[in-house]
């Protein structure tokens, strides 16, 4: 501290002798948005990507599959100051004689390689139509929607279920869908401070007709006849950022003696 008898300079900063430990910090995305890397020195994020699910049929209507989910530990940012990164919508739901719509991907977009999440299958409806492929599933009453497409390990989703008169569940990152009755969602990326939430259901079949909640990716439900299906719920993207060490720096305010000794001893510093 400068001694206010003996006047002072303001100077360059000067590193303290211990680094500062600047701590973990998270960022949550329930819509588009950027992802901004706080220090050039981190090499490494973890991620959670949910997408979103698929929506649901109404006339003897399938239920959405939910949203693929990637969690990922260690993902290589260090190419990267700015990481793009895309929240997927939910499918939007059947009406009348149309189909529930598949749910949009979810995507963090690191320059090493990006993480996505596959949007939940389209749901089928009727007594011939199929569920579609996706993150997960979608319910109907052909052929049961695949899950896991594309192919991740561990999968980002499990198939749907089929059941006559399209009243096929979709299924859930926590289990394909059996029938009428939906795969159940999971928790995923708590270990990284991730809300503890239940992501991607399938969306039941031949149901309530209810959408899937906001940031859940959860399929809509499907509906009997003459009814409106539930849309599917919009994915979520959570990013965890490791601590790292900066330099400590000093005040910059040297007294005046400091300043004469550095300059005498060839000392002062020029950045």
């Amino acid at each position: 501290m400068a001694d206010r008898n003996n006047g002072g300079v303001i100077g360059p900063a000067v590193p303290t002798s211990a680094p500062v430990c600047a701590p973990a910090s998270t960022n949550a995305f329930t819509g588009d948005g950027t992802y901004t890397k706080p220090n050039a020195a981190i090499q490494t994020v973890d991620v959670l990507v949910v997408a979103g699910g698929g929506g649901g049929s109404a006339c003897k209507g399938g239920g959405g599959g939910g949203g693929g989910v990637r969690f990922v530990t260690g993902v290589d940012v260090s190419q990267d100051s700015t990481v793009a990164v895309t929240v997927g919508g939910g499918g939007s739901a059947g009406t009348g004689s149309s189909t529930g719509q598949k749910g949009s991907d979810s995507i963090f977009a690191a320059g090493a390689g990006e993480i996505r999440g596959t949007g939940g299958g389209k749901s089928g409806r009727a007594a011939t139509d199929s569920g579609g492929q996706g993150g997960s599933g979608g319910g109907g009453s052909g052929t049961a929607g695949q899950g896991n497409v594309p192919p991740f390990s561990p999968p980002q989703g499990n198939p749907a279920g089929q059941q006559p008169q399209g009243h096929g569940a979709g299924g859930g990152l926590g289990g394909a869908g059996s029938g009428a009755s939906p795969g159940a969602g999971a928790q995923s990326g708590t270990g990284i401070g991730a809300p503890s939430t239940t992501w991607s259901a399938g969306g039941a079949g031949g149901s309530s007709g209810s959408p899937g909640p906001d940031n859940s990716g959860v399929g809509g439900q499907g509906m009997p006849p003459n009814s409106t299906a539930g849309t599917g719920g919009s994915g979520y993207v959570f990013v965890k950022t490791p601590a790292y060490a900066v330099a400590g720096f000093g005040s910059g305010v040297w007294d005046l003696q400091a300043v004469y000794n550095k300059r005498k001893a060839d000392e002062w510093p020029t950045n």
